[in-house]
């Protein structure tokens, strides 16, 4: 890239900051209109949200001022907590960051949002770094709503899946007696995305599509063997025994990279550990079903603040298969405003991949 795009350098503004918090002398009566409402459940779904991540939520057309404001009687009353960094000299200063408040905790309870008995725990923030994963990962889904419009139907903060309790892989058979076989790990265990996003169908009346978004800012790879292996069942197999198993097709499961080098690591961990399939006995090795390699991808952080939202994902067959073809496929994840194009289609080509195809 020329240049660097400057959500991506806000985003990232805030590694290693310490922290300057916000001050009330007392709660202040605040007229609640029902934006205030919706504001505050964003704030609780995505954990933490940046003064610039609220204004492009809910007042895209709107002065600076104006959206400060409402924030400022929103922490006031005590719906809102905020914090910031200290800024260094000649770095200019930080936005505010805001949080759920215990008032603002009370409000999702009257609404229904937050269940009766589940009390607001405060939790005291001194290091910034423990809110950098949850800013770089909104930045990131922002960035990317830009880009799909009214594409993005929906965005949903950390979300957990649980299997359903008594489920054995040995006595699952789908239609036609095919069975999940070649799994690292045969137990149904939960997965936890860390956002999950619902996207428009390529065409009028088509299927949405589900996207698990997992942001990685630890770059190691023994963090996320396990969910590799956690992913590669739940698409292989249990999916479809959670609410989800209504829809036409499984979620694609998208972990986002901090740049290239740890992307090329991931897909060859993954390319290593991706196993699971739909076996069938009286079906030759070239038509099994590799769902997890199919849907499972891998993205660079930067490159959806800078406009480009491709992806990779491993060989369709793993190494030693007979049908296998060498190369990372280079994909498309996004249903861009300006067209009308495939969730996943073939990406424009480039010397670093070796192949390119649809989902």
């Amino acid at each position: 890239m020329d240049a660097v795009p400057a959500s991506y350098l806000e985003a990232h503004r805030y590694d290693g900051a310490a922290i300057e918090h916000g001050q009330r002398e007392r709660l202040a009566y605040c007229a609640l209109q029902p934006r205030d409402l919706a504001i505050v459940r964003d704030v609780w779904r995505y954990k933490f949200l940046t003064a610039p991540q609220l204004r492009e939520l809910w007042w895209p057309t709107a002065s600076v001022q104006a959206a400060d404001r409402r924030l400022l009687k929103l922490f006031r009353a005590g719906h809102l907590d905020r914090f910031r960094p200290y800024a260094r000299r000649g770095t200019g200063s930080y936005p505010w960051t805001y949080r759920l408040g215990e008032e603002g905790h009370r409000l999702l309870q009257h609404a229904g949002e937050i269940h009766d008995q589940q009390r607001y725990k405060h939790r005291p923030i001194v290091d910034y770094s423990r809110v950098v994963h949850d800013i770089q990962l909104n930045a990131w889904v922002l960035a990317y709503r830009r880009m799909l419009g009214t594409g993005l139907l929906a965005w949903d903060g950390e979300t957990t899946i649980d299997s359903p309790t008594g489920l054995r892989r040995e006595n699952e058979r789908f239609d036609d007696d095919w069975s999940p076989e070649g799994l690292h790990d045969e137990r149904p265990r939960s997965v936890c995305p860390d956002a999950v996003l619902e996207i428009a169908g390529d065409t009028p009346g088509a299927a949405s599509r589900l996207i698990f978004v997992e942001y990685d800012r630890t770059r190691r790879l023994d963090k996320n063997y396990d969910k590799f292996h956690r992913y590669d069942a739940f698409l292989t197999w249990w999916w479809h025994h959670t609410p989800l198993g209504n829809r036409e097709t499984p979620p694609f499961v998208l972990f986002v990279c901090q740049d290239d080098e740890q992307r090329d690591l991931f897909l060859d961990a993954a390319d290593r550990q991706l196993l699971g399939h739909r076996w069938h006995p009286d079906v030759s090795p070239e038509r099994y079903e590799y769902l997890g390699r199919q849907r499972i991808l891998f993205a660079t952080e930067m490159h959806a603040h800078a406009g480009a939202l491709e992806a990779r994902r491993v060989p369709a067959f793993p190494r030693g298969h007979t049908s296998r073809r060498a190369g990372a496929r280079g994909v498309r994840i996004a249903v861009a405003k300006h067209d009308r194009p495939e969730l996943v289609q073939p990406a424009r080509g480039d010397a670093a991949s070796s192949e390119r195809e649809a989902a």
